[in-house]
């Protein structure tokens, strides 16, 4: 079996972090939009958000895999000591400095690590026969918060980033163009919401009483 070389994993992994943190900003962003606008396509949205943030964990939880022979943060840091002569942008001794921190990030993200592998296991992967009598199982017994993902995905990042830059001399934050353009999604709903508010009270001469879009006027009925 043909074994990856050390810029392929970087590559691997680079593209592991960047779609696993562009579904976690995803699922965050929409988290915090206007819930009167989420509300247009509650199925739409409510199932976009438990799914980026179901897709984000099984990112983390590829890029620091157990299963024999996967490539992994921890395998790519084992076979970056291997090769401290390849380093392009960085002397053996750099090289091995910027390992070492990589390998100290890692240990303190264990508590987060685990608690993803959890879910994995027990529900996101396969359907734990435990889980499924008891869904508050994993839940109690693998914490994760949002800030716990967000940590993981920084953390993740700047080791794949350093490493990747004193391999490769290739520097730069891991980011879609047009990450955020579900933004520009919810102002069209926005405005067509307002546009269409508006046209209610000119057309009855009566004051919308109703939610309404942030950021909407509730003046757009001139009294």
């Amino acid at each position: 079996m043909a074994k990856p070389t050390l810029k392929q994993t970087l590559e691997a992994l680079r593209r592991q972090v960047l779609v696993g943190k562009s579904y976690f900003n995803l699922a965050r962003g929409l988290l915090k939009a206007d819930p009167y606008l989420l509300q247009t396509a509650p199925t739409f949205f409510g199932l976009t958000i438990d799914g980026s943030l179901e897709l984000a964990q099984m990112a983390v939880a590829r890029l620091y895999d157990k299963t024999k022979g996967a490539v992994t943060i921890r395998t790519l840091l084992y076979d970056a000591a291997q090769q401290l002569s390849t380093f392009q942008n960085a002397t053996p001794k750099e090289a091995e400095e910027t390992i070492l921190e990589s390998a100290r990030r890692v240990i303190v993200l264990q508590p987060i690590l685990d608690a993803i592998r959890s879910r994995r296991n027990k529900w996101l992967a396969h359907l734990d026969p435990a889980t499924v009598a008891n869904p508050s199982t994993v839940a109690a017994r693998a914490t994760l918060t949002m800030p716990d993902l967000e940590n993981a995905f920084r953390e993740t990042e700047k080791i794949v980033v350093e490493l990747f830059a004193r391999h490769q001399g290739v520097f730069g934050e891991l980011e879609f163009i047009g990450g955020d353009d579900y933004q520009m999604a919810l102002d069209w709903i926005r405005s067509a919401k307002c546009t269409f508010i508006e046209n209610y009270e000119k057309e009855f001469h009566t004051r919308w009483t109703d939610v309404r879009p942030k950021d909407c006027s509730n003046n757009l009925l001139k009294t």
